[in-house]
């Protein structure tokens, strides 16, 4: 796909060049690795938190009791995260907008840099994972039923909003309208970047669902990594492609909730 979105996203106000222009290179650099740790070190404290109290009353496994949560420990990352958002676009003098890159002018463009993006992504967003698990496991039904735990029916109910809002609202901008943006304008180079931002984002799904289980750890963590670096690639070419990611990244994740119930109810996955 051709970078023809190039000039627009020259002059947007969250480009690299107006983000040199405002912030010092030291603190954007600190800022952009405060806003990824904050996605790690919000659920796995919540985690640990949880594995912590279940583990003082007895329960057996308290771990994997505790990670089934692990909807719920993300939903308070997002909330997390739209906060620091928040705060750090009005210290910066932006508008929340401005972080999600959004210029009505390009949508044609846009939709187009969305389609093939949505190609690519039914592929690697699903066969890492896959593969990994044949490698560790032999299939996949292992991991995924470590992954989603029964919850109480009423606990899930209120994930089919926050899931795929707070997902679709927080991540994305997060990581490559924030961080990704701040460490371009501290002096890193373009793949550089990428592949720190990408790795830390594939990394935090370790930190959502952890147990004291090596290869089901290195699943978590490296499962998305392809993924999440091409995402990364395709928004650092198209800036403004990111608020129709985000559309689609809340559509994508919208049936974790759905196979939450399902496990809820009995359901083997």
């Amino acid at each position: 796909m051709r970078d023809t979105g190039g000039e627009a996203a020259r002059d947007l106000p969250d480009s690299r060049a107006s983000i040199a222009v405002r912030v010092s290179g030291e603190s954007l650099f600190r800022r952009a690795w405060l806003a990824m740790g904050l996605r790690c070190f919000v659920p796995f404290a919540l985690l640990l938190a949880a594995a912590g109290m279940l583990a003082a009353r007895g329960v057996v496994d308290p771990f994997g009791r505790a990670s089934a949560g692990w909807l719920w420990y993300l939903s308070a990352a997002n909330a997390a995260s739209l906060g620091f958002l928040a705060a750090a676009a009005r210290r910066e003098g932006l508008r929340m907008r401005d972080l999600y890159c959004a210029r009505g002018s390009t949508w044609k463009g846009d939709l187009a840099w969305l389609a093939g993006f949505m190609v690519v992504s039914g592929v690697l967003s699903m066969v890492p994972g896959f593969l990994l698990a044949e490698a560790f496991w032999g299939g996949s039904s292992i991991p995924n039923n470590l992954l989603f735990g029964p919850l109480p029916e009423a606990a899930v109910y209120p994930l089919f909003l926050l899931v795929p809002a707070g997902q679709g609202l927080a991540e994305l901008p997060l990581y490559w309208g924030y961080a990704a943006p701040r460490l371009r304008a501290s002096g890193w180079g373009r793949w550089r970047t990428i592949l720190a931002v990408g790795a830390v984002l594939s990394l935090q799904h370790l930190f959502l669902s952890f147990r004291p289980d090596p290869l089901y750890a290195l699943w978590l963590a490296f499962r998305f990594l392809p993924f999440a670096l091409w995402t990364g690639w395709v928004i650092d070419r198209r800036p403004t492609v990111l608020p129709y990611l985000m559309g689609a990244h809340a559509l994508l994740d919208a049936p974790l909730a759905v196979l939450a119930l399902m496990v809820s109810r009995g359901a083997v996955l």
